[in-house]
């Protein structure tokens, strides 16, 4: 009689599902999606341009964080009280005279630049934009300000 010959089951020794290495060629930059930029507005330019025309041409979203210099000629749109939200693309903003007026609201038109203003902004390409809905409230209800 011919020995039977016995069928293995499983995996051959030395087979065990491993981890992959994940290394990083140290070569290879890693850009970063979020930078911080100045932005010199000469006078007699429009502010709202100046940061549409660097948003456009360098296909990036952005943010104001500080500005500071004279402003020669601004239209306010003040929207009326108890409103609950501005506009879609509107900009919000508070300007500070030298006497320590301060004004703020909506832009109605442009911003033209009296003296150099400089203007610090983040830039940043493809945000993640995450809703957090605080505790005891609905999921369902879109608004993320109520």
């Amino acid at each position: 009689m011919a020995p039977i010959s016995k069928k293995l089951c499983g995996r051959p020794n030395g087979s065990k599902n491993k981890p992959k290495s994940t290394s990083r060629s140290i070569c290879q930059p890693i850009e970063s999606s979020v930078k911080l930029v100045t932005i010199n507005v000469v006078s007699g330019k429009g502010v709202m341009e100046t940061i549409l025309d660097v948003a456009c041409c360098d296909h990036v979203s952005l943010t104001v964080l500080n500005a500071f210099g004279m402003i020669k000629n601004v239209i306010i749109c003040n929207p009326p009280q108890g409103a609950t939200h501005p506009p879609p693309f509107s900009f919000a903003f508070k300007l500070c005279t030298s006497h320590g007026q301060v004004f703020d609201g909506l832009i109605g038109g442009s911003i033209i630049v009296g003296d150099n203003v400089s203007l610090m902004v983040s830039t940043f390409k493809k945000p993640n934009i995450y809703k957090f809905i605080s505790e005891g409230k609905e999921g369902n209800n879109d608004d993320n300000n109520v």
